[in-house]
């Protein structure tokens, strides 16, 4: 028998990402896991329509970090809502993108975006996610499983 639970932080959607405190880092791995489109959103009396992604999200802020491949910090369930970058997050749905944020003009002033890193800061987080994902295969294989007696 087989269960999956629900997770009460996959309901609430985790921690709002905040993008102007993110815009100083050197990399992120942004991993969305869902969306939902059409969220009432009232902001200084205005009410919109906008669409919020889930994501799992890991922080590179420092050279050390991404040298070390030991991330600064994991926001998991983070929820993004700024339309520009849940516009890119939602293309990239079930994979994963590492990006910085940047503030970039726009027609009604200004708002953030998701830009490239350099190549060899890709290749960084890209030498992480490779050693994060084998080790867990190397968990799923080993068959040791704990004992919940």
């Amino acid at each position: 028998m087989s269960f999956s639970f629900a997770k009460p932080s996959a309901i609430s959607g985790g921690t709002f990402f905040k993008p102007a405190d993110h815009m100083n880092d050197l990399a992120l791995l942004i991993e969305p896991t869902s969306i939902v489109k059409g969220v009432e959103n009232t902001y200084q009396g205005r009410t919109t329509l906008r669409d919020e992604v889930t994501a799992d999200i890991t922080v590179f802020a420092t050279s050390e970090a991404l040298e070390k491949g030991e991330p600064t910090a994991l926001i998991k369930g983070a929820r993004v809502v700024h339309g520009m970058l849940t516009s890119t997050l939602e293309r990239v749905m079930g994979g994963a993108m590492v990006a910085v944020v940047r503030k970039i003009p726009t027609q009604s002033g200004a708002g953030y975006a998701f830009r490239d890193v350099e190549w060899d800061t890709e290749a960084a987080v890209g030498a992480y996610w490779e050693q994060r994902e084998s080790a867990v295969d190397a968990a799923r294989e080993s068959g040791a499983m704990p004992s919940f007696d």
